[in-house]
């Protein structure tokens, strides 16, 4: 009697647990009543596991070894598939036949626990489906009071998964028979298909294989809006931006997949291009006017800040931070094709759509975007540094070679200029993309380039080149980007570092006007200012030289501390030099006629979030952030 009770009680939270938690179906002999018998024989078992199967699986069997142990007080061992033993707990994909068997036809979340033989077999479709099955089996099938295990009889337990669909073809092919080739952030299309389905796709690294078939996301569409669906070559390719993914995905869903019938068919020729709609920017001639318009009131600066890292989402994270430190979003930001940045010639175009996508979100909304180059050295001469714009072009310390060195760099066909021009070719490519989005950039190609610390500076160790060198590669970047390419969306932006050395003194940093390029070959100009609190733009004048000297509007294009106000830890800059510090200086320069259209801040330990107190800054009537710039966009519609 005791042992009817006890089966009857355990029948019945079979049943509970099934009508709560079961989002399938139930398959079991006698009409759906589940009839459990003792296991005999218990101390003889050991539990066997694949030899070569998954982590997971393994320390799933440890612990189902590890809680019929307690429960029952029997020393069941664990052994692999490779051993033979007479009474076994078979659990998950093993060689054994009764395991195979029992996987025949189990789906993602289907899981089977019976008794074949002498064999207890618990498999299922998945990892996560077995993981299920020996959680189940826990709770339901090991009695810890009479120190057994229950089992059902026959055919046993089987759980199957609520599927929307039972198969899906694609040129006939089972998709069962396909690889996942993912070559986008979304990471969701998995277990979509293991929902509709039933199906784990097998994810597929390099290179594709002819004759096989592949499901393909590809996320590294540059046009932010853009995406399609394509079922082409035996293959089905989702292609989008880094946004516009999530939308080829549901259109292939919800438009593809569309059907009354449990079998769904697919071939080849089926395709379609979508859109989720090219965003509303500003147009070059609007940002001219707009930066004209700030310039000319000096009692407005644009504030702003570079954004740091080559991920995914290096742009969204860095507005993200200066809005978090100062409550609202930046007026502008930095980014840099080089090492200092998205490293253009490193990262693949499935980052590139990342960037251009945020890129697009936020000048949409307003805001403006200024670029610089760290460029890499062709002649691979870094002295030392790690980062790549570093060093000296050339090995031969003398001035004529260096001369010849910035002459190779421009000539056609010379090592330099192939190394030199397979970067210019490469943000080409990306400042296309932006411009078919209908982004305009600020373009400041050889920043700093009156210095010595970069290879592309007209200092080279204790030499100095005249400026027609290095004029004459800016105009060689000009060229190629404006007519080669034809890019459009380029205002130009010359932006040396500031200098003291206004008579241009051999040995140190030329002066702000030494390498400026000429009228026709930029639109405004700035300096990068890194201060040690000594107001060093006003020394000689140095800032005004050059806004007098161009007629342009001017701007502070990098802006950070230096010396005894920048902290060795970040956590101790608000002490040495915060936000409301950098706006008492601007303001004092604004009193003595000085304007700036913005001053982008460096970021990192140079930027406003490491400064402190942005909320205030960005309080003041003086610094403006993305909403009072988008107002100036709006006012000129």
């Amino acid at each position: 009697m005791k042992r009817f009770l006890l089966i009857s009680l355990v029948l019945i939270m079979i049943v509970m647990i099934i009508a709560m938690s079961s989002c399938g179906e139930v398959k079991t002999e006698n009409s759906g009543k589940i009839v459990l018998k003792s296991v005999e024989n218990l101390s003889e078992y050991v539990v066997v596991r694949g030899e070569n199967c998954s982590q997971e699986t393994t320390t799933m069997v440890t612990s189902l070894r590890k809680t019929i142990n307690e429960a029952t007080g029997a020393s069941v061992a664990i052994k692999t598939d490779y051993y033979n033993n007479t009474y076994e707990i078979l659990v998950g994909a093993t060689k054994r036949h009764q395991s195979i068997e029992a996987m025949e036809g189990l789906r993602y979340y289907d899981y089977t626990i019976k008794k074949v033989g002498n064999k207890i077999v618990i498999v299922g479709g998945s990892d996560e489906a077995l993981a299920n099955a020996i959680e189940l089996f826990k709770k339901q099938f090991i009695d810890a009071e009479n120190k057994t295990i229950y089992i059902p009889s026959g055919d046993g337990y089987t759980y199957v998964g609520k599927y929307t669909f039972d198969k899906l073809t694609i040129d006939g092919i089972d998709f069962s028979e396909f690889k996942l080739v993912n070559n986008s952030y979304y990471t969701d299309s998995v277990k979509y298909f293991r929902d509709l389905f039933g199906a784990s796709l097998a994810e597929h690294g390099g290179d594709m294989v002819d004759g096989e078939h592949y499901f393909i996301l590809d996320g590294s569409e540059l046009i932010a809006h853009k995406y399609s669906v394509k079922v082409e070559n035996g293959n089905i390719i989702i292609r989008g931006s880094a946004h516009s993914i999530y939308d080829a995905f549901d259109y292939f869903k919800n438009t593809m997949l569309k059907s009354a019938d449990r079998n769904i068919e697919l071939a080849s020729g089926m395709s379609y291009e979508g859109s989720t709609g090219k965003k509303e920017i500003y147009t070059k001639d609007q940002l001219a006017k707009v930066i004209e318009k700030v310039y000319e009131n000096p009692n407005q600066i644009i504030i702003g800040e570079q954004t740091k890292g080559l991920h995914e989402t290096a742009v969204e994270e860095s507005i993200q931070l200066f809005r978090d430190a100062t409550g609202e979003m930046p007026g502008i930001i930095g980014i840099d094709l080089g090492c200092y940045g998205f490293d253009l010639p490193r990262t693949t175009e499935m980052q590139w759509s990342a960037y251009i996508c945020d890129m697009v979100d936020y000048a949409a909304d307003g805001g403006i975007i200024t670029a610089s180059a760290h460029w890499e050295n062709p002649s691979g001469n870094l002295a030392g540094h790690w980062d790549y714009c570093r060093g000296n072009l050339g090995y031969d310390n003398t001035l004529a070679s260096y001369e010849q060195a910035f002459t190779d760099l421009i000539t056609e066909g010379t090592e330099y200029n192939d190394f030199f021009k397979n970067e210019l070719e490469t943000n080409a490519r990306f400042f296309k993309a932006l411009e078919e989005n209908g982004v305009p950039i600020i373009w400041r190609p050889l920043h700093e380039a009156n210095g010595n610390w970069f290879w592309f500076c007209t200092g080279q160790q204790e030499h100095w080149l005249d400026a027609d060198y290095l004029i004459d590669v800016w105009h060689y970047i000009y060229d190629y980007f404006e007519n080669e390419c034809g890019l459009t969306n380029l205002y130009w932006c010359y932006g040396p570092n500031w200098s003291a050395n206004v008579k241009d003194s051999r040995g140190s940093t030329m002066s702000t006007t030494y390498l400026y390029p000429g009228d026709e070959y930029c639109d405004m100009v700035g300096v990068d200012w890194y201060t040690s609190g000594n107001m060093e733009i006003t020394q000689g004048e140095n800032y005004l030289a050059l806004t007098d000297l161009s007629r342009k509007p001017g701007a502070i294009t990098e802006f950070g501390t230096a010396g005894s106000i920048l902290a060795e830890k970040i956590e101790d800059q608000p002490s040495l030099y915060d936000s409301m510090d950098m706006y008492s200086t601007l303001y004092e320069l604004t009193k003595e006629g000085y304007s700036f259209v913005y001053l982008l801040t460096w970021g990192g330990r140079w930027g406003v979030p490491a400064m402190s107190r942005g909320d205030e800054l960005m309080q003041t009537d003086l610094c403006i952030g993305q909403a009072e710039v988008k107002a100036l966009f709006d006012s000129l519609k």
